[in-house]
């Protein structure tokens, strides 16, 4: 790959400027995953990836634990406050299989027990009080290039990984990055191109938890709590999903490629009896060259809702707690990263600095803004002890400053700049 290709590349995926958002309720951390596929980075090796072991059933899990310094946090009494908060994370069980012939895949996870499921939100916060699975599939290898897989597994919408951040990007927020959804879906891969193909009846169900609809994992179309007047009661049906990528460039220390996704459903509202759609559309580029890695990516959303009030906004949720998202906007996303040499210090070291805008249709809405500038470790001798590190600064984002969480996605919050810091630190087994 030249050089020249890399450098632009490069530039365009830099972070343009400061803007993420906070959660204020019970859900604050889907993890990213391991990016995986065709011309992908090779950041670190996240639990929501299964990595097929070379043949058998390979059981696993980890348990972790968070730090969160959130710089713009409200008290009891509604003044602004910084807090911070050491607590437990999740324990996350899990189960490989793999053979020339099928292989599969189950991932169960448990919170709970923490800051995030006080009793003041209805909990009584203990671990595994909030559970749900975030897959569970098998498949079927038809020969070196061909497979098939059915049941709960990743939605091939662009990458199952945008980005290498923790909270993943606004991507997961508006229900598209890091989906996993009930269905059948088709890959063909070559050495120069990749094609993926999906049929989902319905969404990954709801677990268990105190929510009405949002115990699970991925962010979906819900039905919002009947408490919250300006919720939905929506559910979203029949999805047809693609993802095409092909490698423009390859050479021994890098390569380039593009990549173009759809996404095509039911959005059937309960009050109404009526079905509307959902349209989803996204391209994208990236570039590996040595330890440096890079991403650019532009999708949009539209959504024709047959909601009875408005149909400007939908609920959405995950990790129990529903909130509302624009139903029509544009993401523009990019990512720059690399491996950092650490000689014979222990444990390895991935950086990357990541930004997305989520400009929405309505211009009256406030538009979702997040950067986050991340640091990743890993122990070299097992990779089993593995620390996330993570300064978010962001406006109008659900994930991001107090007072955000229900319609910072969808009309906007307060249109202030939040500020937070996330580790997360696990033993894998």
């Amino acid at each position: 790959m030249k050089a020249a290709s890399v450098v632009l590349v490069f530039a365009l995926a830099t972070p343009a400027q400061a803007d993420e958002a906070e959660t204020g309720a019970a859900n604050l951390d889907p993890a990213a995953g391991d990016p995986g596929g065709m011309g992908q980075p090779t950041p670190p090796p996240f639990e929501t990836a299964p990595a097929a072991p070379s043949s058998g059933l390979k059981l696993g899990g980890a348990i972790r634990g968070r730090y969160d310094l959130r710089f713009n946090n409200v008290g009891s009494d509604g003044q602004r406050r910084t807090s911070s908060n050491l607590s437990f994370d999740t324990l996350i069980l899990k189960a490989d299989y793999d053979s020339p012939t099928f292989f599969g895949a189950a991932q169960y996870r448990f919170y709970g027990g923490s800051f995030l499921y006080g009793k003041a939100s209805g909990y009584h916060n203990y671990p595994g009080e909030i559970s749900f699975p975030v897959y569970a599939y098998a498949g079927a290898k038809l020969s070196n290039q061909d497979k098939i897989a059915v049941g709960i597994q990743p939605v091939p919408f662009d990458d199952q990984f945008w980005g290498s951040a923790f909270l993943n990007s606004m991507g997961f927020v508006i229900g598209l990055e890091e989906v996993y959804n009930a269905g059948i879906t088709y890959t063909h891969e070559e050495p120069a191109f990749k094609v993926e193909a999906g049929f989902f009846p319905t969404t990954a169900p709801n677990a268990f938890g105190i929510s009405e609809d949002a115990a699970r994992y991925s962010v979906n179309i819900v039905k919002g709590d009947p408490a919250n007047p300006l919720a939905s009661r929506n559910a979203e049906r029949n999805m047809m999903v693609g993802h095409a990528q092909y490698r423009l460039s390859s050479s021994a220390t890098g390569e380039v490629s593009v990549s173009g996704s759809a996404w095509l459903s039911t959005v059937h509202n309960f009050d109404t009896d009526r079905d509307g759609w959902r349209r989803a559309f996204a391209v994208s580029v990236k570039a590996i060259e040595g330890p440096w890695h890079a991403k650019l990516l532009a999708a949009r959303q539209d959504m024709s809702l047959r909601n009875p009030g408005s149909e400007q906004t939908v609920t959405v949720g995950n990790f129990d707690a529903p909130f509302n998202i624009a139903a029509d906007g544009t993401l523009l996303f990019g990512e720059v990263g690399r491996k950092v040499e650490t000689g014979s210090f222990p444990f390895s070291l991935q950086v990357f600095a990541n930004y997305a805008y989520f400009a929405k249709a309505r211009t009256e809405f406030k538009d979702s803004q997040r950067l986050d500038l991340g640091a990743y470790w890993a122990d070299k001798a097992t990779g089993r002890i593995r620390i996330w590190s993570e300064l978010l600064v962001g406006r109008n984002d659900p994930f991001i400053g107090a007072g955000q969480y229900a319609t910072g996605a969808a009309q906007g919050g307060d249109d202030h700049l939040k500020v937070s810091f996330l580790a997360v630190f696990g033993y894998y087994f």
